[in-house]
């Protein structure tokens, strides 16, 4: 089976983190004997085709692509939204990722042509599939279908591009339901919930750690919905109690400076530490290192950073929202609490902070669940018995 991956976001180079669980999906689908080429944009330094573990990856340029590059910094919405200029380059970006994506299809003839993100890659897969007659898979991985529903251009456009998909994927129930209500071009029972693949190898198992000082972890944009600041007004409310802890902030974003000083104003300088981004192999370490993982984000598409702490044994306390629900269940693998409601947020801090021993069952349950549900093998043997379905459904037509 031969597919071509339309994307605008993809590894650089082996180690790269930059949108690892698609690359993780290609890998293991060559494994089952598909021929996989990605089609993604080209910025500086980059061959313009290579292979990496097996995926083929072709990269297009884009006019002024040195000068005003929209790709690769997770901000692509936020640049084009920013400026009239910016508006013109992405509108080249678009034809040029239409004229090489299309190039390729021609060429490689593929049984599917599978769009990661609906915009901007689906606005272009849904334009060849509709000229090559090949079927088309659209999977989303959060924040693009945060946009539905947000005006009459986001809906016709939308429409258009699920108008053309034969199947579409979700990360969540929650993205399930979100794009069922707002797109109405396709129907519910051709999207199909397949979370994203965390990369167990990289995330193992070890004991509970044997800190002095039990320790939690954040893993999270500084950003307004993960709610980082309810976090730390928790951890001043248990510190205010006499309640001794380490909370070790992990991310980058627009509110680090913001989110510094407040927990500085709270006397939290000893208890809270920030950190930059880091490898996925440190990031490892420091789920090991901690007691629990909190993620109070509203409104998560899927919430990664608690499948990588189940892999590791590691509780969570997180948000009854978004697809959060679809990882921890409230009492078994974690504890769960209202998005918003800092005094609960820190009695479930207390209560996991006081019980050690209801933290190691938790941390064993998320273990279990996590293999279970989000273990690569299972995820990758998802989406190839999709694409073969669909390719033995279009046979039978």
């Amino acid at each position: 089976m031969k597919i071509v991956v339309l994307t605008h976001n993809y590894i650089r180079r082996p180690g790269d983190l930059t949108a690892l669980y698609l690359h993780r999906l290609s890998v293991g689908l060559v494994s089952r004997g598909c021929q996989i080429t990605v089609v993604c944009p080209h910025a500086t330094g980059l061959l313009r085709e290579e292979v990496i573990d097996g995926v083929r990856i072709v990269r297009f340029p884009y006019p002024f692509s040195g000068r005003r590059p929209l790709v690769y910094s997770g901000a692509m919405h936020r640049i084009v939204a920013g400026s009239l200029s910016a508006k013109i380059v992405f509108l080249g970006f678009l034809w040029s990722f239409y004229r090489s994506a299309l190039a390729v299809c021609r060429s490689i003839r593929p049984n599917i042509i599978w769009a990661n993100w609906w915009v901007p890659p689906g606005l272009v897969a849904a334009r060849i599939a509709r000229k090559t007659g090949r079927p088309l898979v659209i999977s989303s991985h959060g924040t693009d279908l945060m946009f539905l529903g947000k005006g009459v251009f986001i809906t016709r456009l939308s429409r258009y591009v699920y108008n053309r998909a034969e199947r579409a994927t979700v990360v969540s129930h929650f993205l399930k339901n979100h794009l069922s209500s707002h797109v109405k071009a396709i129907e519910a029972n051709r999207v199909h919930v397949i979370p994203m693949p965390a990369g167990m190898e990289t995330f193992p198992q070890t004991p509970p750690p044997d800190n002095t000082v039990p320790v939690f972890l954040s893993v999270a944009r500084y950003d307004q919905q993960k709610r980082l600041g309810d976090v730390i007004d928790a951890a001043a409310r248990l510190f205010r109690e006499g309640i001794f802890f380490k909370l070790h902030m992990v991310g980058e974003g627009p509110l680090e400076e913001e989110l510094k000083a407040r927990a500085e104003r709270l006397g939290l300088s000893g208890i809270v530490t920030f950190s930059p981004l880091v490898s996925q192999s440190e990031l490892a370490h420091l789920y090991q290192g901690a007691d629990a993982v909190i993620l109070v984000s509203e409104g998560e598409g899927f919430g990664l950073v608690l499948v990588e702490a189940g892999f590791t044994g590691r509780p969570a306390i997180a948000a009854r929202s978004g697809g959060i629900v679809d990882i921890i269940e409230d009492g078994v693998n974690g504890l769960l609490v209202v998005p918003g409601d800092v005094e609960g947020l820190a009695a479930a801090m207390k209560e996991l902070l006081t019980d050690p021993q209801k933290r190691s069952a938790m941390g064993a349950n998320a273990w279990q669940m996590a293999h279970e549900r989000f273990a690569s093998d299972i995820l990758v043997e998802k989406m190839h018995r999709l694409f073969v379905g669909l390719g033995e459904y279009r046979r039978s037509k």
